[in-house]
């Protein structure tokens, strides 16, 4: 499925001669308007006034939505590994170019190139497959926290409309994990790589390095490398637990992972990213 700045835009946004939206805050499929301009070639032009750079999980999910128009229906996303190259500008649209690596029995394989006015920004190497019967088990278990709609648990305001996201824990502790309930607050149909693109949305709002060490505000952090695995099929427009973890920092480098659970305390993804860590200039 293709969404095509004529044929899908959301209300709020103004499309203009050149095929761009532009909205002070933009809705959820706003970001995933892709307009096929030449052969596996896909313009993503909703831009929206943001202070701070062209999010990450953005980026990341476009990617996946282009690299999905180029596979069958059949196949779902099953890894992505992803890196971020250099700061995007969020007025500024974005292209994805997609090369067709591999199309095997099962498995298809896909790189794509994000390009800001001729300068490269974002790389992502992404496979599908064509899911077979077999054993579903697991040795993650979700952590016993309050659920998503107990009374107790507290709203998180982030930068886009239509996610909600819940902090789960009674009171603030120093344990290393970082749990979130998240969803999309808006139905979002029954396609599987819709609900992989949300959920690699999704993946990349929080992090997990402020269990290792206190947030600072004279400390910037920025996504160097994000991977995700998406080990069963999820719906994002239902609770979902993303639980952080940090587990090292060191040499301006931090890494932390991540296990994405569904409200049944299925494993549903898992996530690891490379942050940045420095000081602001």
């Amino acid at each position: 499925m293709l969404i095509s700045t004529t044929s899908e835009a959301t209300a709020g946004t103004v499309p203009n001669s050149e095929g761009l939206i532009s909205t002070p805050i933009p809705r959820l499929l706003d970001l995933l308007i892709l307009e096929e301009i030449e052969p596996d070639v896909f313009h993503a032009g909703t831009l929206f006034d943001d202070p701070m750079n062209l999010y990450g999980g953005q980026v990341a999910a476009q990617a996946l939505y282009a690299v999905g128009q180029t596979v069958s229906e059949e196949r779902v996303p099953h890894s992505m590994h992803c890196y971020f190259l250099r700061a995007g500008d969020p007025m500024k649209a974005v292209d994805y170019f997609v090369h067709r690596d591999r199309d095997g029995r099962s498995f298809s394989s896909r790189t794509v190139s994000a390009m800001q006015e001729g300068r490269e920004i974002f790389t992502m190497s992404a496979s599908f497959h064509l899911e077979e019967s077999g054993p579903d088990v697991q040795s993650a278990r979700r952590a016993t926290v309050l659920g998503p709609d107990d009374p107790r648990s507290r709203g998180l305001t982030h930068r886009t409309v239509d996610v909600d996201y819940r902090d789960p824990r009674e009171v603030p502790n120093d344990d290393m994990l970082r749990q979130v309930w998240m969803k999309c607050s808006m139905e979002l149909g029954d396609a599987p790589l819709l609900h992989a693109c949300l959920i690699a949305y999704m993946s990349d709002m929080f992090t997990g390095l402020f269990e290792l060490v206190p947030r600072r505000e004279d400390v910037a952090l920025s996504s160097l490398d994000h991977v995700v695995w998406f080990v069963r099929q999820a719906r994002a427009d239902d609770w979902l637990l993303m639980d952080l973890k940090g587990e090292s920092l060191s040499h301006g480098r931090g890494l932390y992972s991540g296990d994405i659970f569904d409200v049944e305390g299925r494993l549903v993804a898992k996530l690891m990213q490379e942050s940045l860590y420095r000081p602001r200039v």
